[in-house]
């Protein structure tokens, strides 16, 4: 680098995926730009990578953050080939293309033909012990809720609890979001994180 280019100074708050990834694009950018940077980040715990980590304990590998990313969204899959990594990523194997939720204290698989938030088939629902009888009604009149007018975002949350009912937000989509964002529902925008549901509201 040019040695008579002054270095700036850049301070990133946080040592989760978001603030590495940061440092590691300010890296690149130095890079590309021949600019000097001194980059310093700040994270209060004792280790880096916030809610992702890994702990193996009696012959399991455990996940205590998002343990997948979509790759409908290219973004995370191209970071990994940048930082040399893509080799490493494990495809979801269709005989193990399951999921499961805990609930009253037990593994339920959610239904088949779940596409990530709504349901693609009805039969797969109407067998699930997953909801009661008043969750799945309220899943079946899904087609008769009208669409939503405003063009302001909404969280995740809202979305699914005002299309699908507060039993589908509660046990899938909440799992599900927490097991891909590690973060609550409500808090998610849902043009960020689900475009395509938006979509096919707009448009259906």
């Amino acid at each position: 680098m040019d040695s008579a280019r002054p270095t700036r100074r850049v301070a990133i708050i946080g040592g989760g995926i978001s603030g590495l990834a940061a440092a590691f694009r300010v890296g690149e950018l130095s890079d590309a730009n021949q600019m000097p940077i001194e980059t310093a980040l700040f994270e209060r715990g004792m280790r880096v990578g916030g809610a992702l980590d890994t702990i193996r304990r009696d012959g399991f590998v455990i996940e205590t953050g998002a343990d997948s990313f979509l790759s409908e969204k290219p973004a995370a899959a191209k970071l990994a080939e940048r930082l040399g990594i893509d080799g490493q990523l494990i495809g979801t194997q269709e005989q193990f293309r399951k999921t499961f939720v805990v609930r009253g204290g037990r593994l339920i698989e959610i239904p088949e033909g779940f596409s990530l938030l709504a349901p693609t088939y009805i039969g797969p629902v109407l067998r699930s012990p997953l909801f009661s009888a008043a969750g799945k009604l309220r899943i079946m009149i899904e087609p008769l809720i009208a669409r939503r007018r405003s063009l302001e975002d909404e969280s995740l949350g809202a979305f699914v609890r005002r299309r699908l009912g507060r039993q589908t937000l509660a046990r899938v989509a909440q799992p599900l979001a927490g097991g891909v964002y590690t973060a609550d529902p409500e808090l998610l925008s849902v043009r960020a994180t689900m475009p395509r549901f938006v979509e096919m509201e707009r448009r259906y």
